[in-house]
């Protein structure tokens, strides 16, 4: 009996260490966004009165669905052990138990909820439900009232995430942190379903494209006429009659090997236009990682080619629309400018 007993507890022993560790997951994959506790800064802040209205259910499958072009990724590599311990550790936060919502809500009319939502919700959540404001909720991205960034409504997301029954709650009870106010006394429970209904049919915008030619390609590549030399001067030349500033030339190699060793026919040629960077910078801060633009010059075999990020390509790591609509402007220039300094 003690030898049964003692492999039991050797069992529960290994099966305790294997467990997935929430805290570190919640660091690993959450923290750069809702901060340690959920305290929030660019991710909305898990407080205890905004995890009170939020049900395990919903946490979990926003943590494996993300908001497709928004600021959240998805963590679809995460088992499910791993999602549960996060939502176990985050859940260790609130002094208050997670909600249950029922399955099934009763469904409302759309046609009767769009003009209760436009008179309502419109002018915090955008006529098409993608969040009035812009970027990322930091900084000056968002209107100063919004204490967080509005839900976006038409995310796809947010719909598969989000039940019937746990909406119809947080219109009813409102959400202080955010601004969101209670309808309980404004809208009957018959016009909230109605609001919910019509939620349901709201639908994301289309995906941001960039040029096909270039689509799913790390740089953009294109061979020079000239020599190095020349194509160093026509390059120059061209971004500054595109209205950009130009900084000091760096080798590649600069700072990574000593002075007599660098390639003197590898240069970047780095530029910028201060009015779009502090507009990029207020979309996303994160973006100061891989400012200013740049376009390389290599000479290569004989053959001098200009090469430059895919900045769409480069925008899809930062899930953030309203800035893969800015990096779609970015790569029409940077073609431009690549093409002129070729001709």
């Amino acid at each position: 009996m003690k030898r049964w007993l003692l492999i039991l507890a050797l069992i529960s022993a290994q099966a305790a260490l294997a467990a997935p560790d929430g805290k570190r997951l919640y660091e690993e994959n959450c923290s750069a966004c809702h901060q340690s506790e959920g305290k929030g800064g660019i991710g909305l802040p898990l407080t205890d009165e905004i995890l009170a209205q939020l049900s395990d259910e919903y946490i979990a499958k926003t943590i494996r669905n993300g908001r497709p072009g928004r600021i959240m990724p998805s963590f679809e590599t995460l088992s499910d052990a791993q999602v549960g311990a996060i939502l176990k550790y985050i859940r260790g936060w609130s002094t208050k138990p997670a909600p249950v919502f029922p399955k099934v809500a009763k469904r409302g009319d759309p046609a009767r909820g769009k003009p209760l939502y436009e008179k309502n919700c419109q002018r915090c959540h955008g006529k098409d439900g993608s969040g009035e404001g812009s970027g990322t909720g930091v900084t000056l991205s968002r209107e100063r009232e919004f204490m967080v960034m509005p839900a976006a409504l038409n995310n796809p997301g947010f719909q598969r995430s989000a039940s019937d029954a746990m909406i119809a709650d947080i219109i009813r009870r409102g959400r202080r942190i955010g601004g969101m106010p209670s309808f309980r006394k404004k809208l009957s429970e018959g016009q909230i379903g109605d609001v919910v209904a019509y939620l349901r049919t709201l639908q994301p915008p289309p995906p941001v494209r960039g040029s096909e030619e270039w689509a799913g390609k790390a740089a953009y590549v294109m061979e020079s006429p000239y020599g190095f030399d020349e194509t160093v001067e026509a390059l120059k030349q061209a971004i500054t009659g595109a209205n950009f500033r130009i900084f000091p030339a760096r080798y590649l190699e600069q700072g990574l090997t000593d002075e007599f060793s660098v390639d003197t026919r590898q240069i970047g040629i780095r530029f910028c236009n201060f009015k779009e960077l502090y507009h990029l910078l207020n979309i996303d801060p994160r973006l100061g990682t891989v400012l200013p633009c740049r376009i390389n010059v290599l000479e290569r075999n004989g053959k001098v080619l200009l090469v430059s990020p895919n900045i769409v390509e480069l925008s899809k790591l930062f899930n953030n629309r309203e800035l893969s609509e800015v990096a779609v402007i970015m790569e029409e220039i940077i073609l431009a400018v690549m093409e002129e300094a070729t001709l």
